[in-house]
C-alpha cells in the first residue's frame, strides 16, 4: 500500500469527526485509510467485471492476495490447463503490473485484479459459487501486522471446493488449517510431513541453451540476511579474482542494500535491482548458473528445509540453470553431483571455479540430468493436484468454520 500523505490524514480526521461513537469511528478511520492508500481505479473496474463475471464450466479460480509469490502462478495456470480446466486468476492490483503471466497467450487465462479493501467481503460475491474449484495461492495475508489468515479472515475456509497454499508449515496451527490438512486439500510447495506437494515451476516454453562462453551467474530475491548471505557471493568472488579468472559475471536481482563492493569486483556484478516478471525471465534466460545463496551456518535458513522452501527453486527447475548449493541444502530439493554444483568445506567460490572450468558438454550433460528432475516432480505435482482436487466438493460454503 502507498502511504498516505499528511494532507490526506488531515481530511481522514475531519471526515469521520462527526461519528460519534469512538470504535465505530476507529473503525471507519482504518477502512478509510486502507481504501485511499490502496485505490486503483482499474481494480475497482475489474473487480465489478469479476462479480458480473458468467464462468464458464470446469472453470478454477486462482487467487492470490498478496503483492508477491506471483512465481507459483504460472506453474498452477499450467497444470490446470493440462488437466483440461479453465483458469480464471484475480490478484492484488500491484502483483497483475509486474506481469506474472506473460508468459501465457492473452486468451489462455482470464485475469482480474483487486484492492485489498475487496478480500473482506470476498466471500459474499456469488460469482465464486459458480467455480469447481478456488485455489488460494497463499493462505496468509501479508498487508497485516503480524501478517493474518487470509482464510480465515474472509470466509473462504468454509467453502468445501477449497484448496489452498501453505508456504510456512508453522501457520498451519495459527491459521487454523488442520482441517484443510485433514481433507487433503492443504498444498505445500515442497515435500513435508504435512500438505500435499504441488511444485509449480512453469514460465513459459523454454529450450535448453547452451553455456555461454564466458559463464554467467544469477541470483534473484531480496536482498536481506534472513533471505540470502550476500557476503558468501563476496567472499566467492574475491576467490576467483585471486585465481585469476576474469571472464564471468552475476546478474544480481531483488530489492534491498547490497551493502560495500570492492572497486576490483564491481566489474563482474550486475545489480539489477527489483525487476518485474518479464524483465526478471529474461535475465533468467540469459544466466547458466543460479546462486541461491543459502547459508548452512544460519539458523534462519534451515526453514528452507524444514518448513518452507525457496523460491529459488522454482527458477531453477524452470529455467533448468544449474544450481551451485551447499550440500546441506541440496538433497531437499532433489540436487546431486549429477544435476548440481555441490560444496561443503570446499566453499561456494571453489564450486563457482568448478562452473567456470566446466566444459560445454559437462554443462549440457548436468542441464539435462536437471530438465529431467523438473519433469519428474511436475509429474508427481500433477498427481498430487489432480488427487486434491477430487478431496474438493463444489457447494455452498458451509455455516460452520473447519
Amino acid at each position: 500500500m502507498k502511504p498516505m500523505t499528511h494532507t490526506q490524514t488531515v481530511m481522514l480526521r475531519l471526515l469521520t469527526m462527526c461519528i460519534p461513537f469512538r470504535n465505530l469511528r476507529k473503525k471507519w478511520r482504518t477502512f478509510l485509510r486502507d481504501f485511499l492508500s490502496d485505490y486503483d481505479r482499474d481494480a475497482r473496474r475489474s473487480m465489478r467485471a469479476w462479480r458480473r463475471h458468467p464462468v464458464a464450466g470446469r472453470t478454477i479460480l486462482i487467487l492470490e492476495p498478496n503483492y508477491c509469490h506471483g512465481e507459483v502462478i504460472p506453474g498452477f495456470c499450467r497444470h490446470l490447463l493440462d488437466m483440461g480446466y479453465r483458469v480464471d486468476v484475480l490478484m492484488h492490483h500491484s502483483l497483475a503490473r509486474q506481469s506474472p503471466l506473460c508468459c501465457f497467450k492473452e486468451n489462455d487465462i482470464q485475469i482480474f485484479t483487486a484492492m485489498c479493501t475487496s478480500w473482506k467481503r470476498l466471500a459474499k460475491a456469488p460469482v465464486l459459487n459458480r467455480y469447481e474449484a478456488i485455489l488460494v495461492s497463499t493462505s496468509a495475508f501479508y498487508d497485516t501486522p503480524g501478517w493474518a489468515g487470509f482464510l480465515h479472515m474472509t470466509g473462504l475456509d468454509r467453502f468445501t471446493n477449497l484448496l489452498a497454499v501453505e508456504h510456512e508449515l508453522n501457520d498451519i496451527p495459527r491459521f487454523r488449517e488442520e482441517g484443510l490438512e485433514r481433507q487433503g486439500r492443504l498444498l505445500t510447495l515442497g515435500s513435508f510431513p504435512k500438505g500435499t506437494m504441488v511444485n509449480p515451476h512453469f514460465f513459459g516454453e523454454i529450450p535448453p541453451a547452451p553455456r555461454n562462453r564466458e559463464p554467467v551467474f544469477i541470483t534473484v530475491g531480496s536482498l536481506s540476511a534472513q533471505r540470502k548471505n550476500h557476503n558468501l557471493l563476496i567472499e566467492a568472488l574475491q576467490t576467483i579474482y585471486h585465481e585469476g579468472h576474469r571472464d564471468f559475471s552475476v546478474i544480481i536481482v531483488g530489492e534491498g542494500e547490497l551493502g560495500e563492493i570492492p572497486g576490483h569486483l564491481r566489474p563482474f556484478l550486475h545489480v539489477a535491482g527489483k525487476l518485474d516478471f518479464p524483465a526478471m525471465y529474461e535475465a533468467m534466460r540469459r544466466a547458466d548458473y543460479f546462486l541461491p545463496l543459502l547459508d548452512p551456518g544460519n539458523p534462519a535458513h534451515d526453514r528452507y528445509i524444514t518448513t518452507g522452501i525457496t523460491g529459488s527453486a522454482l527458477l531453477i527447475y524452470g529455467f533448468a540453470k544449474i544450481p551451485v548449493i551447499h550440500e546441506k541444502f541440496a538433497s531437499f530439493y532433489g540436487f546431486n553431483d549429477r544435476n548440481a554444483l555441490l560444496y561443503g568445506e570446499e566453499t561456494l567460490g571453489g564450486a563457482m571455479l568448478r562452473a567456470i572450468r566446466q566444459t560445454e558438454e559437462e554443462y549440457a550433460e548436468m542441464q539435462q540430468a536437471l530438465l529431467q528432475l523438473g519433469r519428474d516432480i511436475d509429474r508427481e505435482s500433477r498427481s498430487n493436484l489432480k488427487r486434491a482436487l477430487a478431496a474438493c466438493s463444489p457447494s455452498e460454503p458451509q455455516q460452520s468454520r473447519q
